[in-house]
């Protein structure tokens, strides 16, 4: 089995596996990019928590080891590109995953999945309403499987060329973790993303959660 290569931080300097952290790059244009795919030119990497987003910025790291002149940056702007990257990505993924065959969409279709032991990730959109949301969460809790919240109906439902949706179930693996390790490059506080690099396994059961986008 291949072993992850590990990076550090800029702001922190702790060292990780590189699918743990967010890789940034500098355009020639001096603007920050978000690199999900790590394939573009010179980048740096930076743990997904707002501490260190802001260290980053403040302490102008990713200028000194980008080597570069950058435009003005805030941690709040770097988050949204952050965030954006992240939508991004899950929209193509789930697109694959439409493409072949591994996602249920709708109500009917995500608990036929579960039902047959079919599904591997429970995703509902996050202005879904309350009840339904809570439906879900205890569906995947019972089937032991990752229940997180992202996009809106809309964006869910266009991700998978149909009408908006309010939940999908992803039902191959590798698309499932490629899920999850995507949102996992949200920005959080420290205390939350601690608790999650405690355990790199999936969460599922009682474990399920809540991830916004």
């Amino acid at each position: 089995m291949a072993v992850e290569p590990i990076r550090s931080c800029i702001a922190c300097r702790t060292s990780r596996p590189k699918g743990m952290l967010v890789r940034v790059y500098a355009g020639p244009d001096g603007r920050l990019g978000i690199d999900l795919s790590g394939r573009v030119g010179r980048g740096v990497y930076v743990c997904p928590r707002r501490a260190c987003l802001e260290q980053a910025v403040k302490r102008n790291e990713l200028a000194r080891c980008l080597k570069v002149a950058l435009a003005p940056m805030t941690a709040e702007a770097l988050e949204t590109l952050i965030l954006e990257a992240v939508s991004r990505k899950i929209a193509a993924l789930l697109g694959l995953a439409r493409r072949a065959r591994k996602v249920a969409s709708g109500a009917e279709a995500v608990d036929s999945a579960v039902k047959r032991h079919a599904a591997r990730l429970i995703l509902s959109a996050t202005d879904a309403s309350a009840g339904t949301a809570e439906k879900l969460r205890i569906i995947a809790v019972q089937a032991g499987i990752p229940w997180l919240q992202h996009m809106g109906k809309e964006e869910l439902g266009a991700a998978l060329g149909t009408t908006p949706r309010a939940c999908i179930a992803v039902t191959d693996p590798s698309f499932a973790g490629a899920v999850i390790s995507t949102l996992n490059k949200i920005p959080v506080e420290r205390d939350a993303r601690e608790t999650a690099w405690s355990d790199r396994r999936v969460k599922s059961g009682a474990e399920s959660r809540k991830v916004w986008g």
